[in-house]
């Protein structure tokens, strides 16, 4: 839970802001600029609401000495002192906002809502420039079929169309989004993503359309919706694919209308968005199966883009190694410069069903797991890497897209290493299991990679 704090030598005010901000925030006050300095020093504060006219320590006087203290936490000026200059003086020391009483309750939510997901926005933008990416840098590939997405993508960053993202999980969608918002006139604006399949049921629409205090069992408090928050910003609809169906239609009368009725509410809002949906369904089929609208799809279908798997795009598993070691070796104090050829060839012949993100999280436990070998090797990828699925069941699903000669790979590294297991590593054992001799047994283990522990001395004759 995000906290606020808010300064005002008014009880009466600190008490609305109590009011109007529990339940949604941790609300702490101060009637001066001291007291707000001394709590800052032992609470982390995410925004601020400043009076300007205060005893002891004026608002302006605040934010020099919290710039003085290089604290950078953002300001929302709220105040009863009408004049162009003090404005002026407030935006010069970085106030986000300048709010007049009596204010709107309304206005002062919004305002909140939308820097604070400014303010997430910003940490991750951070989090990815300190690891040497922002924006399409963060995109890491050269395949023909990812340098075609992301060709469309930019093109799509330049207008306000709907951008629809399929492809599996873990390919990047949001990443891919997150990148045409920060590329786009509205970069400046919140960006809101809303997972449409981690939201139960039941609250859709209040995290879609927000709701009234009462609306609903348990609606304690009066909630901004997520539609409202990201107002002239972006709005990112992750798994649409999964959202309710009565969700759906109202959702579809926003696009066409850009407005909506908060649940349990007789007042219209209406917003400016840039809608961002991705999904790993493939809806055509979930439309023949009614679990989604033929019309909200055509609405949203504006501008598609497909992520292409990783399995799909085996060139730049490579590059994505390089660029995972670069990001995670020195947060986890890792030696490790390179894979060997061995190593690649087993990362090269892995399906990755998990896609991208499996292949960072998998180069991230390697690290960790053999952080003090400058050089990675096959060997060192066994128990952590698969070298092969097992497909007890005969399936060929995994050969799809494959070139003949990785097919073939894949399916001798997978026979010698289930000989190897079945052998307890006993090289002369497994090549009988093959049905081969040990010279070419030990001949494909070198081509391909693998890896086995100290010969057994039955071996050493």
């Amino acid at each position: 839970m995000k906290t606020i704090l808010a300064i005002d030598d008014e009880a009466s005010v600190r008490a609305s802001y109590r009011m109007m901000l529990s339940g949604q925030y941790h609300v702490l006050v101060a009637e001066s600029g001291r007291a707000a300095l001394a709590t800052i020093e032992k609470d982390h504060v995410d925004l601020i609401l400043l009076d300007l006219i205060m005893p002891d320590m004026d608002g302006i006087q605040f934010m020099d000495e919290l710039a003085r203290r290089g604290e950078d936490v953002p300001v929302v000026v709220v105040t009863a002192t009408n004049s162009v200059k003090t404005a002026v003086a407030s935006m010069k020391r970085g106030a986000r906002e300048y709010v007049i009483k009596p204010f709107d309750i309304d206005e002062i939510l919004i305002i909140v809502e939308r820097i604070l997901a400014e303010q997430h926005e910003k940490i991750e933008l951070s989090a990815l420039r300190e690891a040497g990416t922002s924006g399409f840098e963060a995109l890491v590939g050269e395949a023909p079929s990812f340098v075609a997405m992301l060709e469309m993508a930019r093109q799509a960053m330049r207008v306000d169309s709907i951008v629809l993202i399929a492809g599996e999980s873990g390919t990047g969608k949001d990443l891919l989004a997150r990148a045409i918002h920060s590329g786009s006139p509205r970069a400046k604006q919140a960006f809101v993503p809303i997972s449409c399949c981690a939201i139960p049921q039941h609250l859709v629409e209040s995290e879609l359309f927000g709701h009234e205090k009462g609306a609903f069992t348990g609606a304690t408090e009066r909630r901004l919706g997520k539609l409202q928050v990201a107002d002239h910003g972006t709005v990112f609809l992750d798994e649409i694919g999964e959202m309710p169906l009565e969700a759906q239609t109202k959702l579809l009368r926003v696009l066409q209308d850009n407005r909506f009725y908060p649940v349990g509410s007789t007042k219209v809002i209406e917003v400016d968005l840039r809608v961002i949906c991705a999904t790993n369904r493939h809806l055509p089929d979930a439309i023949s199966k009614g679990l989604f609208r033929e019309d909200l799809y055509y609405r949203i279908n504006v501008l598609p883009i497909e992520m292409p798997p990783l399995r799909k795009r085996r060139e730049d598993i490579p590059r994505l190694t390089s660029h995972f070691m670069a990001k995670h070796a020195p947060r986890v104090n890792a030696k490790t410069m390179e894979f060997d050829p061995g190593a690649m060839s087993m990362l090269l012949a892995y399906p990755w069903p998990g896609n991208v993100r499996e292949l960072e999280n998998t180069i991230e436990r390697i690290l960790v797991c053999h952080r003090t070998k400058p050089v990675i090797t096959a060997d060192c990828l066994r128990g952590i890497l698969p070298t092969f699925p097992a497909q007890e069941s005969g399936s060929l699903a995994e050969f799809e897209g494959l070139p003949l000669e990785e097919a073939v790979s894949r399916l001798e590294r997978y026979l010698i290493d289930r000989a190897l297991d079945r052998a307890n590593d006993v090289q002369s054992h497994a090549a009988e299991l093959l049905g081969t001799t040990r010279r070419i047994l030990k001949y494909k283990m070198d081509q391909l990679g693998i890896e086995v522990g100290a010969e057994p001395e039955q071996e050493a004759s």
